[in-house]
């Protein structure tokens, strides 16, 4: 019977609810509206009042987080070979939930941050990750209507040289003007629908 790794999701749940704290240690210093969302040229487009950002965000992001674990443990039919795949994805949102709190929070309080860099960075680094150990991944990553072993470990080996790459472009794009990281997203999503069509076609030979 597949069992829930308790230690991670409470330790991880934990470190979701964490900002919390630093919010509320920085409550009168906040404005009365906080800015969650900016669009490509760092201007803020949408607020959530303080206290619902102090408490709503790192419930949501602990929301994502008892998801994430459960299902993850729950679907893993090799427990023992992706353990450590496993424990480096079951801390993507925890780490992501500290960082995006505390840049809001620096941003809030009047410090010059370039959010998009700052994303870029993030993405960047997420995707680096990922395609680091995609391949690592043990029998759990499926493709929905594609069939053959061969086919679905060419096409995880495929997305994680995709992974880095855009990863290391997501990295340089905070170079550049804003168009540029708009491009290199639209570039990831291009490369994933033709990475489906190639093994879409490639399955109907099977």
């Amino acid at each position: 019977m597949k069992k829930i790794n308790m230690k991670i999701l409470i330790i991880t749940s934990l470190v979701c609810l964490s900002p919390i704290l630093l919010g509320l240690g920085f409550y009168n210093e906040l404005p009365e509206n906080v800015a969650i969302h900016f669009d490509i040229n760092n201007n803020p487009n949408n607020y959530f009042p303080k206290l619902v950002f102090i408490f709503v965000m790192p419930l949501i992001m602990l929301l994502l987080q008892l998801i994430c674990c459960i299902t993850t443990d729950l679907s893993n039919k090799n427990i023992e070979a992706n353990k450590k795949v496993t424990t480096i994805f079951k801390w993507i949102i925890p780490t992501l939930s500290i960082i995006i709190y505390v840049i809001t929070i620096m941003y809030s309080l009047g410090n010059s941050i370039d959010i998009r860099k700052v994303v870029m960075c993030i993405l960047g680094i997420l995707f680096i990750v990922m395609g680091n150990y995609l391949p690592k991944t043990v029998g759990n990553v499926k493709f929905p209507g594609i069939k053959g072993e061969n086919l679905k470990k060419k096409l995880l080996k495929i997305s994680a040289y995709f992974l880095i790459l855009d990863g290391i472009l997501c990295l340089f794009s905070i170079l550049f003007k804003p168009l540029v990281s708009i491009l290199i997203i639209v570039f990831f999503i291009f490369e994933m629908i033709l990475l489906y069509m190639y093994a879409f076609f490639k399955n109907r030979r099977l």
